[in-house]
């Protein structure tokens, strides 16, 4: 039905519309398709960040929502619509809304004042864009000046397809507790994903800036949920295109609101950088002489480059030492920078001192320097330097290479047709400066190195069992997802031939096969879950690399991994592997963690590599877990961690 008003010689103040689904003046339709775009930043916490957008300058001016699309209808639906033309007010009145695009306002009442530019949202309002949500009781905007407020707001946020406004059905979607339409995803860890938030008050303001007043987040689905982060004030600042900074005031997490544990952090960036947690209580015998502490502050966070510093106070140290306070063997210091040079290209370093006793510097300071960037469409080209890399080479131990520094291609996965079989393969070249043990003595030597290694390997399902529905107190009881009970076997054969610059060379031919099991469901208070993976790897070697660290000292290798739910969320793992022919255990790793579906703490401890950590871990959050201190070489080859 189309709005016409007639032009009498004393127009009525008033023209009612009724039941409706109206074409709208121009001026309505600016005022509300400027709503649309204004409560699309508000869902989704911040501007879209695309990757393909122009990095930005710091000191850009703040962006503000783009104009509509031309072309895209707007609808508002209602059982009722008057205008006043006197006042040049719309009103839609009654089971109210209005879409555009991807998203959909809905209220009992929603009024637009064409002169003032007052836009009010009134009873049971709703924004809906793909999985991004905002609840409240009324929206006060004004589009001129581009801030308003949202009373009594709630929401769903789902940072992983805020470009992408259709819909995904996640596990905890159609679960007859759940609180909002969202869920944990059950992906890997490691990035934002979908988070639910209240607050008594959104302030919007000038730039995408949005004020929330007591604000809760949880990334929890159900009510009252496992945990969340309170906060009595936080502000959220669009940074770039790319960044967004996240104020906040002395912020708490609340564990099933019982437990609160203040948070060292009062600033979150959202970005293309991944980040450790700020906090870091780990144990590393080697170079810091047993348990420390680490706290990290982010001292420059730019668009483009971020820059961190973490003091380690080395606590073990302390009784051991005989120079008090100020013994300079008692602090350490981690640096970390992270760059993104535009086009897919990222720049990283890390710097760590064991010791402020700069007259052992040699011995102190490990670092490596990263240039990272795609190449042939899918592969990944890796460019470093270290220095003092600390390498473990199984039942060799520990060795520190001096300096390396090369190149390094890697494909990606791929899967061979219809067979299953996964391969990758990767080829690089080094200078390496190392212990060489074809000298004699064992004298540090330099070489180059010219590597390539392919594997090639496939996993069999010989059964599988039914995961428990996705509620609170079955299948999503301690685990982010449910649990899929299994039976499978895997294979794998890899080879690397390894070439030096001397004329040696050494060649690896490595064939693993395995079977692992998952029993259970982790939803039941004991011994409800079970996984267990046993394998074995026989290797064939031909030739003997001149440096040590990267010769092959195992040859057959047996390793068994358990991972068993003792009682409720607590669960105790342990990993070893063994050189069959020596009888040697030569890695081991155990494990204490509590798991809930929100968040895990995990304790884990290696007494062959001597490290070891205490790690908090929140499901869907971009804080990931610290880069080991220690870089496996298996096979010949260095594996990162």
């Amino acid at each position: 039905m189309s709005l016409w008003v007639s032009p009498p010689a004393e127009p009525p103040p008033l023209v009612a519309i009724a039941p409706v689904e109206a074409d709208l003046p121009a001026g309505v339709q600016k005022e509300l398709l400027g709503l649309m775009r204004s409560l699309e930043y508000l869902a989704q916490v911040g501007p879209v960040k695309p990757n393909t957008l122009p990095p930005r300058k710091p000191n850009n001016p703040p962006l503000i929502p783009p104009p509509a699309p031309k072309g895209e209808p707007l609808n508002v639906i209602s059982d009722r619509q008057e205008y006043n033309l006197n006042t040049q007010t719309f009103t839609a009145i009654g089971n109210v809304r209005v879409r555009y695009a991807q998203g959909e306002l809905r209220a009992d009442r929603v009024s637009v004042n064409l002169i003032t530019q007052d836009t009010q949202a009134q009873g049971n309002v709703f924004f809906q864009r793909g999985n991004q949500i905002v609840r409240g009781e009324q929206l006060d905007y004004n589009y001129a000046k581009q801030t308003g407020t949202l009373t009594q707001a709630a929401g769903v946020i789902d940072l992983a397809t805020l470009t992408d406004p259709n819909p995904r059905r996640l596990p905890a979607d159609t679960a007859s507790g759940s609180i909002f339409i969202a869920a944990i995803a059950g992906e890997a860890q490691g990035g934002v994903r979908r988070i639910g938030f209240t607050a008594e008050k959104l302030i919007l303001q000038e730039g995408n800036v949005w004020t929330a007043e007591n604000l809760r987040v949880t990334n929890d689905p159900f009510s009252p949920p496992e945990l969340e982060l309170i906060t009595s004030r936080a502000t959220l600042t669009p940074i770039s295109a790319t960044q967004d900074q996240l104020d906040l005031e002395a912020p708490t997490l609340a564990f099933d609101r019982v437990f609160f544990l203040p948070v060292p952090i009062n600033s979150v960036t959202f970005d293309q950088f991944q980040r450790p947690f700020s906090s870091l209580i780990a144990f590393d015998r080697q170079d810091r002489g047993g348990a420390y502490f680490q706290q990290s502050f982010d001292v420059v966070k730019n668009t483009d480059f971020n820059l961190r510093i973490a003091p380690q106070l080395l606590f073990q140290r302390v009784f051991e030492r005989t120079g008090g306070l100020f013994d300079r063997d008692l602090l350490g210091l981690v640096l970390e920078a992270q760059g993104s040079l535009g086009d897919g290209q990222f720049i990283s370093a890390r710097g760590s001192l064991s010791s402020l006793d700069f007259s052992q510097i040699d011995k102190n300071l490990r670092f490596n320097l990263r240039y990272t960037r795609n190449v042939l469409d899918d592969h990944r080209l890796d460019v470093s330097y270290a220095y003092r890399d600390r390498l473990f080479s199984g039942s060799a131990g520990f060795e520190d290479v001096t300096n390396t520094a090369g190149a390094t291609i890697t494909s990606p996965n791929r899967t061979l047709g219809d067979s299953g079989i996964n391969l990758n393969y990767q080829i690089s070249a080094q200078i390496v400066n190392a212990i060489r043990a074809d000298l004699q003595p064992s004298t540090v030597g330099t070489l180059g190195r010219l590597q390539s290694a392919v594997t090639l390997g496939r996993s069999f399902t010989l059964a599988q069992g039914e995961p428990l529905p996705a509620e609170r107190d079955t299948g999503l009881r301690y685990s982010p997802q449910p649990i899929v009970p299994s039976l499978s076997a895997f294979v794998a054969l890899s080879g690397v031939s390894s070439l030096y610059t001397n004329g040696t060379n050494q060649n690896v031919l490595s064939g693993t096969v395995g079977l692992s099991t998952v029993l259970g469901n982790f939803s039941r208070d004991f011994f409800d879950y079970t996984a267990l993976s046993v394998s074995y790897t026989q290797s064939f070697i031909g030739g003997l690399s001149p440096f040590r660290f990267d010769r092959v000292s195992d040859q057959r290798i047996l390793t068994a991994q358990l991972l068993q739910q003792i009682f409720g969320p607590l669960r105790f793992g342990i990993a070893q592997s063994w050189n069959v022919d020596t009888g040697n255990l030569f890695d081991a790793t155990y494990s204490l963690q509590y798991d809930r579906r929100t968040y895990a703490v995990l304790i884990r401890y290696n007494p062959n590599q001597g490290i070891g950590e205490l790690v908090l871990r929140i499901s869907d959050f971009n804080w990931t877990q610290p880069p080991s201190e220690v870089t496996n070489v298996q096979g010949g080859i260095e594996r990162q961690n």
